[in-house]
């Protein structure tokens, strides 16, 4: 008698999975994307800093290639998107593309004015516990992000170490 393969119903995610625990597998993941989803469209886009004390962790810490400090907790995070608003007022970032996996979820995005790039975030109990977003500017005139925006390490803790430059 030949096989017809495994059974449908379920997605595999390992050897020595059940049914059950993959479907909360694949439950978690997709509650993830939303949480990252709710963070780009309220708080980037929409400027709802209140809703950082739910999405992010208080010993987050955020690493953005260009930026030569982390960004550091809930305090750090709002500065980060305070100040780039601010910078940017017609800022509107849209999702492309979003893949999760357990705890992690990666996200391509674009933003106006003229940035594409991906932020691969990891999260626990729904909140934002770290990421690292690596970033391009589309137009060549375009600005970077001011100088003050890099300020968000918190107090007694050292910058991160530097990292190499892109060349225009």
């Amino acid at each position: 008698m030949k096989t017809r393969g495994k059974h449908a119903g379920f997605l595999p995610c390992g050897h020595y999975c059940s049914p059950a625990s993959c479907g909360a597998v694949v439950r978690a993941s997709e509650l993830n994307k939303q949480k990252v989803t709710l963070f780009v469209e309220a708080v980037w886009n929409e400027g709802r800093l209140e809703l950082i004390d739910e999405l992010v962790a208080a010993d987050y810490v955020g690493r953005i290639a260009c930026i030569e400090r982390w960004v550091h907790g809930r305090e750090g995070v709002r500065r980060l998107v305070s100040r780039g608003r601010r910078a940017h007022p017609d800022l509107y970032v849209k999702i492309e593309d979003q893949f999760a996996e357990d705890d992690r979820v990666a996200t391509r995005w674009r933003a106006a004015p003229g940035y594409t790039g991906i932020s691969i975030v990891r999260l626990l109990a729904g909140r934002q516990v770290d990421s690292h977003t690596e970033y391009t500017s589309l137009v060549p005139s375009a600005t970077s992000w001011p100088a003050g925006i890099a300020e968000t390490t918190a107090p007694g803790t050292s910058p991160a170490p530097r990292t190499a430059r892109r060349s225009p």
